[in-house]
């Protein structure tokens, strides 16, 4: 079996939907994530192409949420959200090179309360312990100051996670590894790699943003879109090359037997869709906010969810498992197997765009600037379900869920604040390394 992003490890004897955990059956918990993984390309989503061969497997035995959000598509505040269970205008970790705050709980200094081991093994370096994102692990493993080129990247997380379950604790443990590889610049192995069909010449396309991969186009003269949605494919059946490595060692170990396995990402990608080209974040549509989330349960039957979920439900669903306290603060996450209730969900994004997933709908509002540039028209809204890529506006006949949604999302932004002077705490000091890794990022 092979990945693409979270992966957790619990016991069957601990879940149930709504059970709860008993204290000498505590579970390991086994976390992969997969930095800028979109859900619509990977072929158990319906992606036509087969760049997911190990996630697939394992998606047929699992518990896949077919419409999981993030509440922002930028690495360090969608991970904060993901580790507290908390909506970024709650947390105030910034989108990029944001600082977790430490009287937040996290999912590990829970767990290292209940007596679990914690590792850690990460490869942005907006998750840096600069940022304090190794708050309550008892190992955090930074990539980029092991590792000189992002080629390494993958098969270092890969040998380091497979190394720790060959010699797993005596107690129960997390471990937590974070694989960038379908991020810019799109690197991956050349036999990973399958062609696409051509699309358009991006420089024919007015008007347009390319925010990434550019040096791709002026080194080496390539500029139709196939190309890059190519790499950006291959970069995915390569993590998932790595991925079923890990989890093949899992099932052959025997670690499967008290394990449930999450398979997640922190936000996708546009390639181009809105004429926003290699670069995420500005933009809520489907590309950026939507992702996967896969739970291999065992015990239990696989079948496919299609309810509006978050990435900030993972924890308080860890929470509940194991019985772990709630934190003194409400947490906008909620228990993914026992919560049936519609969701209304807030997505943020740069210069001032903006999501609500209300039911099966999804608005978007897009401020003027992106307007022009991308030229895009105010407001879109798309039925999720009919509609998962997005092409149908459906704004026109729905007018009044527009406005009432707008309505919503705004006065919950005024209300809470985000990314104003008053919660910018001040910017750490990077090492060289940390400032290389996030330059070739495209973070700097």
């Amino acid at each position: 079996m092979k990945k693409a992003l979270i992966v957790i490890a619990l016991s069957t004897l601990l879940w149930g939907c709504g059970s709860r955990s008993s204290n000498n059956a505590l579970p390991n918990i086994i976390l992969l994530t997969v930095d800028t993984l979109r859900a619509d390309h990977l072929h158990c989503y319906g992606y036509e192409y087969e760049t997911s061969p190990n996630i697939d497997r394992f998606a047929s035995q699992s518990t896949l949420f077919e419409y999981t959000y993030t509440p922002i598509p930028k690495t360090s505040a969608a991970f904060c959200s993901m580790l507290t269970g908390l909506h970024p205008f709650i947390h105030k970790c910034a989108p990029n090179r944001g600082t977790v705050n430490k009287r937040l709980t996290t999912l590990a200094e829970a767990l290292g309360s209940k007596g679990y081991q914690t590792e850690a093994v990460v490869a942005n370096a907006n998750l840096a312990k600069v940022f304090q994102f190794d708050q309550g692990f008892d190992n955090y493993t930074e990539v980029w100051n092991r590792i000189e080129t992002k080629e390494e990247s993958a098969p270092f997380i890969t040998a380091k996670v497979i190394d720790f379950l060959k010699h797993p604790p005596k107690k129960p443990f997390l471990i937590w590894a974070n694989y960038i590889d379908p991020h810019t610049p799109y690197i991956p192995p050349a036999e990973h790699v399958q062609p696409r069909p051509q699309g358009r010449d991006i420089r024919e396309v007015k008007p347009r943003l390319i925010a990434g991969m550019q040096r791709e186009m002026n080194q080496k003269g390539h500029f139709n879109e196939g190309h890059f949605t190519s790499l950006y494919d291959g970069s995915i059946h390569y993590v998932d090359s790595q991925i079923g490595r890990i989890l093949d060692h899992i099932e052959k170990s025997g670690l499967l037997e008290n394990s449930i396995i999450i398979i997640s990402a922190d936000h996708g990608e546009d390639l181009g869709e809105r004429n926003f080209y290699f670069n995420h974040g500005p933009l809520t549509f489907n590309a950026a906010s939507r992702v996967p989330l896969i739970i291999r349960w065992p015990g239990k039957p696989p079948r496919r969810v299609r309810r509006v979920v978050s990435i900030m439900d993972i924890t308080p669903t860890l929470f509940d498992a194991l019985d772990i306290p709630a934190p003194k603060y409400p947490v906008q996450g909620r228990n993914l197997f026992t919560d049936r209730t519609q969701r209304r969900l807030k997505l943020y994004g740069q210069l001032g765009t903006f999501g609500m997933v209300a039911g099966h709908f999804h608005y978007i509002e897009v401020l003027p600037q992106l307007q022009r540039q991308l030229g895009l028209e105010p407001g879109y809204i798309f039925n999720i379900l009919k509609d998962p890529y997005e092409k149908e506006n459906l704004i026109a006949g729905f007018s009044n869920l527009a406005d009432s949604l707008s309505r919503e999302y705004k006065a919950y932004f005024s209300r809470h604040g985000y990314m104003n002077s008053k919660h910018k705490p001040p910017a750490p000091e990077l090492t060289e390394k940390e400032k290389r890794d996030l330059k070739t990022l495209g973070y700097l």
